[in-house]
Order: structure tokens, then sequence, then C-alpha cells
């Protein structure tokens, strides 16, 4: 496997990835953390320009792209719906926008409200893509879940990832379950989603995954309870949900759905909390993720988030990492 293999290359989701290409893109986040550490400078996208395109709001992907642009001798530019005309505005062809930035920047990072625009955006464009979140997928959190737990726990081929569903009254898109379904099916994971019944994640991601995990030696299930999810887990991962459609529908309905949406997931909440009695039932050394935003006390709790099985913010800190990688491998910077 050589870096100039994803040189010029788009990355739309853990789809685009085989798993040696995984191994490659954890390694120099491994390589470029460590030289962070330890002052050595890596400006090497210098002159360089990330056009950052943000559909709906972001605190780490945004912050976390900026400062890896910055870290490497680039510049990202924020270009959200109130700076281009494909946004409130409304007036210029998607395709017009894509190919005037593909003339001014080295690299798109996006964030879109529907995968369509994700996906012609990669299909328009000369320079890479990279998905910065969109309803089906989020490769860069999943790529930084996976940096994680390897530092936390060495190899994880075989670990076991408890994937839990919690309640929250916005309706997060379900990419990152749909991406760590396949990176357990990649690097040989055993995931369990514990989700209610209506919040399945994709039928046919999970199809490829499995078809993967077959040949790694990881699973992928779903069960419908916690209890059922977190025996023996090494790691407990929380995160709420819905299908891309709901999602999608998002800016209108300020990210709560329509009212019988409403008024279905409003029953379950209390019973889908991750508290400390949950946590207890997994293994004695296990570690609780979550990618934030949280909702705190209705997703999981402030006692399980504040305590010493919580890595949440080394989760988020290798968001850093892990895009300063993805940066210097398809965007030519690293050797």
């Amino acid at each position: 496997m050589h870096m100039e293999d994803l040189k010029g290359r788009s990355v739309t989701g853990i789809t685009d990835l085989t798993k040696e290409e995984i191994e490659m893109i954890l390694d120099v986040s491994r390589q470029l953390k460590l030289e962070l550490k330890t002052g050595r400078p890596h400006r090497i996208l210098e002159g360089k320009s990330l056009a950052g395109i943000f559909e709906t709001p972001s605190t780490r992907t945004s912050i976390s792209f900026e400062t890896a642009m910055t870290q490497m001798g680039g510049h990202m530019l924020w270009l959200d719906q109130n700076r281009l005309w494909v946004g409130e505005a409304a007036e210029e062809d998607w395709h017009d926008t894509i190919k005037t930035i593909d003339r001014y920047a080295d690299g798109i990072a996006y964030r879109a409200i529907r995968r369509d625009r994700l996906e012609s955006a990669a299909e328009f464009a000369t320079i890479p893509v990279l998905n910065a979140s969109c309803p089906v997928e989020h490769p860069c959190q999943a790529l930084a879940d996976a940096l994680t737990m390897i530092e936390k726990k060495g190899p994880i081929r075989k670990a076991k990832v408890a994937f839990l569903w919690g309640y929250r009254t916005a309706n997060p898109p379900a990419g990152l379950t749909n991406s760590t379904m396949l990176m357990a099916g990649k690097l040989g994971f055993d995931m369990v989603i514990a989700c209610p019944e209506g919040f399945e994640p994709d039928g046919s991601i999970m199809k490829m995954a499995r078809e993967e995990a077959a040949l790694s030696g990881g699973t992928v299930s779903i069960v419908r309870s916690y209890d059922d999810a977190v025996k023996d887990a090494d790691f407990i991962n929380v995160y709420s949900w819905v299908s891309p459609e709901v999602f999608a529908r998002g800016l209108e309905t300020h990210f709560q759905g329509d009212p019988e949406f409403i008024e279905m997931k409003t029953k379950l909440k209390d019973t889908w909390c991750v508290d400390m009695n949950v946590v207890s039932k997994a293994g004695k050394d296990v570690q609780v993720m979550h990618c934030m935003p949280i909702s705190r006390n209705t997703e999981v709790t402030d006692e399980v988030l504040n305590s010493d099985k919580s890595i949440i913010f080394d989760e988020a800190e290798n968001r850093l990492h892990t895009e300063k990688a993805l940066l210097a491998l398809t965007m030519g910077g690293y050797r």
C-alpha cells in the first residue's frame, strides 16, 4: 500500500476505503499526532485551500478541519448557506458552484443534508471531496472512533462494541451508525446495536458490512435492549439517530420531525438513556464513547460522562488527527 494510492481521491464514506487504506489512514493519524505532540512542524499542505461547505451546524467537524489545515500550513474557507448562491439565495446551479470551487480550492470538505448532493459534488469536482457527515455516512467520526479504540485497547479485531441508541429531542443523522457498521466489517470487531423498533440502521449497508465481516471475523447485529448489548463489551458507544428521510426534513422541522414522529419518539424518553446501571453490566474495563454533541441526561447521564470510564474528549481530539491524515493523503502532502 503506497501513500499515493489516496492522492486525488474523494472519500464519501467508509464504503470508498479498503481495510488496508483504513489502516494506512490510522497509521498516518498516529504519526501526525506524535509530530504535533513533540512539536515537530508538518506544514505539508503549505499554500493549499480546503473549501468547507456546511449545510448543517458543526462544532467538532468544522473546527477540526480548519485547525488541521492551519497546522499543515493551509487554509480552510467556511462556506455556509449564507455565503453560497445555492444556499439561502438558491439562485445558482449546484454543478456551477462545485465546478467554480474546483478552480479555486485543492479539496472540499462537505457536510451535506442530502446524500445525493454529496455524490454529485464528488462527480462534478476534479479535486478530492471528503464527506464531513451526511445522512448516510460519517466516515471522519468512524475513523476517529477506530483510532481512539486502538489507542485504548490495542488491536481491535474481535473487540466488542455496544452501539447504544439514546433518546434526544433533536434528530441526528444515522451516518455514524452506518459508518461504524462498515468499519466493524472491515476491521473485524463485533458491533452489537441496541435500538428501538423503527430506528434500525440502513439495511443495505448492514448487508454490506456483514459480507465484509464474514471475511474479517467481525459481526454486526441488532438487539432491542441495553442488557442484551453490553455484556462483556469493551466499548459502549452512545448515539441517537433517525432515518435519512427524517433527517433530510431537519431544517423545515427545526430538527424535531413531524408531529406523528415526535409523538412516537417521545414515548421512548427515559427508557432509552444510558446510565451507570447499564455501564455496570458491561466488562469492568469498559470505556464509554459519544461522538458529541451530547444531549446530557437524556441520551446518557452526567454520571457516566463525567466518570473515569468516559473517553469522549480523547475521541473528540482524534477527529483532528484522523482528518489531518485524510487531508494529507488525498490532497497530496504526505510521503
